[in-house]
């Protein structure tokens, strides 16, 4: 059934014609807003504002709610639309033509390319078709302010293309059309003088010149009395003409012939938004617009003054990016390199270049591996076209280079905290504090008019105090406009009274620590106090638990003190209860800090927080794991008020939020000495760690946790941090290091006689072997750590045991053994263990595809995802998305295939799950296969191979040259059929069930209708 997702008009969404119910205002809303950003994340944080005036306390409940009604309502629909996950908030990936807005925005491009070649008429029908997609006001029967905002630049983007199509009607002299179209937009719009001089000009050259006069003189008195103005020269001018006889139709230049149009990709447009406070830089503005415009530079720098954060670098790149947009119509980029972001690594060439080919329209499966191919192809997207790309946060030139296009029209603008000087080619802008004017307009801005009017002459002399650094400025003028009985000048003195104290931030010969340690100076004790100590803080935000442990104070003083410090501009604050510091108020605090604590005082703080996070780390992970399988690492400590997480759902999302703390302290406590933190709160959290398949920088903390367990003498612990890193290594492919990790940990649990640790160590053996596809090693160590379990009928590795044998028999062709096993393994399971339980749903659910119940197995892996996605399970929900690619395709569902083929190999990459990313690649290629698209299969099942070749994965390597081989039978070519089937059996595993596919092929190779599990 055809489905239409409308905004141009009345929000609905159509099904065959028909409104669909959506649900309650909220979702309706929260659909807008994915719309409006589509394939694009919008942080959680951005929904909330959205949707809510005063968010509740359950704010992040209710999202979570909206968003399970919105996607029940799009899996109704049955269409190309899901709305996933992201680690900031929420995506809607929807196949764009499914929009109304599409169909506007395609048409004007179209048209517009229509004009530049000449063909007129052309362009005035594709420019009318687009605009028939309107059916009145944008969003309307929607409020609040973000809709608002969207619905009032809809709009005017649609006043904007009805005057580029009267434009072109003047052009051919189909006056009464445009008096048609253009007499109730007047009145619906007095005051735009654009249209009205675009009317009187079709109404004169009609012959209707009295008319022409008279929506002049309407127009006028209209703009005298709503505003008290005069028309604009242009009104003026053309009435003038008019009275004189001398105004005619403007005849454009012929354009040159041209054999096409120019090869345009799908426009995509990721800007960040523009500031609505935004003030001052005209200068700089003027300078960046005039060099644009005089150079036309295939790359544009903006760097910061000494590397100085906080002096505007992003805010002025974006806001002049939105001022030139228009220019750039073909597609408008944005991507942050985390060049200078606390607590985050830095986007490596690769990953960024992911991102642009992704917004750039190049479908994940077709993203080839490498730095170096990426760019190849980064570049011939951009090849003539008229992009902007806005490169935010960059370290240094060297990591910029990969990302910038091969060809001019392509506008680059940099921010940095470096001067790039060894970027070849670039017209660099050095982003000064600023100019004394502007400064004063903000600090009037924050205090408002009237009382900096009474003393201009402090006004003036306070910012100058604050060294025209806009951070500093704002801070100041907030302390003063909290502060009624101030005057102006008083924060003057106060600032010059301080100027000998030790200085927080030199830009020449300004100093900016004395506003701030004046801050610090009128807070209360306990204020100053928590102030202080959170300098201490290893990680990027805080929240009122964390802050009450390293204070050493109760939640609710430190709730009260966060929001004193947030109120003071002291701290910032992206979502609700997170806070942060700005970069240089960090600064002046770790200073602050050890001028007034003693490095006891220091210690002891840090020591309350190491304690916190490791008694919290524990409490959440117990929601991800059965709790007697769990080891408790937090028995010995003091009572900690823990951050609540009632379920597994909130404890995945508590961690998730709180990961970064968790690291950065781990890697603080081993960096202090605190050598027992540092191994105990990694090995806390390895129930989350193996929910996120130990990607991101898992390695690198059991390393360290390995090393702290040795300096802290524990033998236990030692072996826990080995086989951790084993696990690592296992999921990377990295597979002669697993086994000797997993051997060290097995030596230290035999020499400490602990039965226990061994099995459970003989099972992490038992699966590297599976993973090497050795079906007899693997069965044998699972044997072996069952034998050692046997006397304890309630072991909570029995049921892993059962469902790793099951595992085992599935793979060699078993397939009642191995639900046998399976169903079992759910009996011994217990019921808490939801993970568990969702693995083994999803093998039963393979299973069932393998004997080929595909509607059984498609309900069975549609239960998994569900369950998996309730709890942010991200390698089950890829590992679901890949069985039902599978399942889609065997069904005869390739687009439905396709769907889920992506999602898993868009979530295969991001955490490193290398095996599911080939089983993704040939699957998706299976699927275009099955819908007859054998150049595009054949493309994809290459991309399979060689990555199954780089990652040394023997049966995907022989999956892809199977797939290969069907792809050549297709094309007729019975030789490379044969000779690829038959590299396929030598490259599949001994003993595998899934060789057998290659062999039915190669036994009747003569036989066109031959077909095996694949292609059937």
């Amino acid at each position: 059934m055809n489905v239409e997702f409308c905004l141009l008009g009345p929000f609905e969404v159509l099904q065959s014609g028909q409104p669909v119910r959506l649900g309650g205002a909220r979702q309706r809303k929260l659909l807008a807003i994915l719309l409006l950003n589509a394939n694009r994340a919008v942080p959680a944080d951005q929904l909330i504002d959205a949707l809510w005036h005063h968010p509740p306390s359950s704010v992040r409940q209710q999202i979570h709610n909206s968003v399970g009604g919105l996607r029940r309502t799009l899996a109704d629909l049955a269409c190309d639309a899901r709305v996933t996950r992201t680690d900031t908030g929420y995506r809607l990936d929807i196949a764009e033509e499914l929009t109304d807005l599409h169909h506007f925005h395609e048409g004007s491009r179209a048209a517009r390319e229509a004009e530049a070649l000449g063909d007129l008429p052309e362009a005035i029908k594709l420019l009318s078709s687009a605009l028939s997609a309107w059916r009145g006001e944008a969003l309307s029967g929607l409020d609040g302010l973000a809709i608002e905002t969207a619905a009032a630049k809809l709009n005017e983007s649609r006043l904007t293309a009805l005057e580029l199509l009267a434009a072109y009607r003047m052009r051919e002299q189909e006056y009464g059309a445009i008096i048609a179209e253009l007499t109730p937009l007047v009145r619906q719009h007095p005051l735009r003088e654009s249209l009205r001089a675009t009317l009187m000009r079709a109404l004169h050259l009609s012959g209707r010149s009295a008319d022409a006069l008279a929506v002049y003189e309407e127009g006028r008195n209209a703009l005298v009395n709503e505003l008290g103005l005069d028309p604009g020269t242009e009104l003026r001018d053309l009435q003038l003409g008019i009275l004189k006889g001398t105004v005619t139709v403007a005849r454009p230049e012929t354009p040159k012939p041209k054999s096409s149009p120019p090869d345009r990709r799908l426009s995509r447009f990721y800007l960040p938004h523009d500031t609505n406070d935004f003030s001052g830089r005209s200068a700089e503005l003027n300078e960046l617009a005039e060099k644009v415009l005089r150079t036309e530079p295939t790359t544009l720098v903006i760097s910061a003054i000494d590397g100085m954060g906080g002096v505007g670098k992003t805010t002025l790149a974006v806001h002049f990016a939105h001022q030139v947009a228009e220019q750039y119509p073909d597609g408008q980029y944005f991507v942050d390199l985390h060049g200078f972001s606390a607590g985050v690594e830095p986007l490596s060439a690769e990953q960024a270049l992911e991102q642009l080919l992704r917004d750039s329209g190049v479908p994940p499966e077709l993203i080839p591996s490498g730095a170096q191919a990426r760019g190849a192809l980064w570049r011939s997207q951009l090849a003539g076209t008229r992009s902007l790309v806005l490169i935010d946060n960059v370290v240094d030139a060297a990591q910029v280079r990969p990302l910038l296009p091969g060809s001019a029209g392509v506008l680059v603008v940099v921010t940095s905290r470096r001067r790039l000087t060894a970027l070849d080619g670039t017209v660099p802008v050095s982003l000064d504090v600023l100019p004394p004017d502007e400064a004063a307009s903000m600090f009037a801005g924050v205090i408002g008019e009237r009382r900096a009017n009474q003393e201009p002459e402090a006004v003036a002399e306070a910012v100058r105090l604050c060294g025209y650094l806009p951070l500093a400025i704002r801070i100041a003028a907030a302390r003063l406009r909290d502060r009624s009985s101030w005057t102006v000048a008083d924060l003057v003195g106060r600032i010059r009274g301080h100027a000998h104290r030790a200085r927080f931030l030199q830009i020449e010969d300004r100093n900016v620590m004395a506003v701030l340690k004046l801050s610090h100076r009128y807070l209360p004790a306990l204020q100053s106090k928590v102030f202080r100590l959170l300098s201490l803080h290893p990680g990027t935000e805080y929240d009122a638990w964390s802050t009450a442990a390293l204070a050493g104070i109760t939640v609710e003083q430190a709730e009260s003190c966060l929001d004193e410090l947030f109120d003071f501009n002291l701290l910032k604050q992206n979502s609700p209860g997170q806070y942060h510091f700005h970069d240089l108020v960090r600064d002046c605090a770790i200073q602050l800090v050890n001028e007034t604590d003693s490095a006891q005082e220091r210690r002891a703080a840090s020591h309350r927080l190491l304690d916190y996070y490791l008694a919290a780390t524990e409490e959440w992970c117990r929601a991800l794991s059965t709790a007697s399988s769990q080891r408790r690492f937090s028995d010995n400590l003091p009572p900690q008020e823990v951050r609540p997480a009632t379920s597994s759902t909130d404890a995945t999302a508590v961690l998730g939020l709180e990961f970064p703390n968790l690291t950065a302290a781990a890697r603080f406590a081993a960096d202090n000495g605190w050598h027992g933190h540092a191994w105990r709160l990694v090995c806390a959290m390895e129930p989350y760690l193996t929910l996120n398949n130990y990607g991101g920088q898992s390695y690198e903390l059991y390393a360290a946790a390995a090393e702290a367990a040795n300096r802290d003498g524990d033998s236990f612990g030692e072996s826990l941090c080995w086989s951790g890193l084993a696990a690592v290594c296992r999921e990377r492919g990295h597979k002669e290091e697993s086994i000797l990790h997993i051997g060290t940990a097995l030596e230290l649990a035999r020499r400490a006689g602990d039965y226990q640790r061994e099995s459970a160590l003989l099972i992490h053996l038992g699966l590297m072997y599976l993973d090497q596809d050795d079906y007899v090693a693997a069965e044998e160590h699972f044997r072996a750590a069952q034998a050692l379990i046997a006397q304890d009928d309630k072991h909570p590795n029995h049921s892993t045991i059962t469902n790793n044998l099951a595992v085992v028999f599935r793979e060699l062709g078993r397939f009642d053994e191995s639900l046998e096993h399976l169903n079992r393994s759910l009996e011994l399971m217990p019921p808490k263990h939801v993970v568990g339980r969702l693995v083994t749903m999803c093998n039963i659910g393979m299973v069932q595809h393998a004997q080929r119940r595909h509607e059984e197995a498609a309900r069975t892996l549609d239960e998994v995802l569900s369950g998996c996605e309730a709890i942010d399970y991200q390698p089950g929900i890829a590992l679901a998305h890949v069985a039902l690619c599978n399942v889609h395709r065997a069904l005869g569902n390739p687009t439905t295939s396709v769907e889920h083929g992506r999602s898993a190999l868009t979530l295969a990459r991001q955490l490193r799950m290398h095996r599911v990313e080939c089983e993704a690649l040939s699957s998706l290629a299976e699927a275009a296969l099955a819908a007859e698209d054998v150049n595009h299969a054949e493309k994809v099942y290459a991309q399979a191979l060689e990555r199954s070749t780089h990652f040394s994965f023997a049966r995907f390597e022989a999956r892809a040259l199977e797939g290969l081989a069907h792809a050549a039978r297709r094309r007729g070519d019975i030789a490379e059929a044969t000779a690829r089937w038959r590299d396929a059996l030598d490259r599949y595993p001994r003993d595998m069930h899934d060789a057998t596919h290659a062999q039915q092929h190669l036994a009747s190779i003569e036989d066109e209708s031959a077909t095996c599990f694949r292609c059937e």
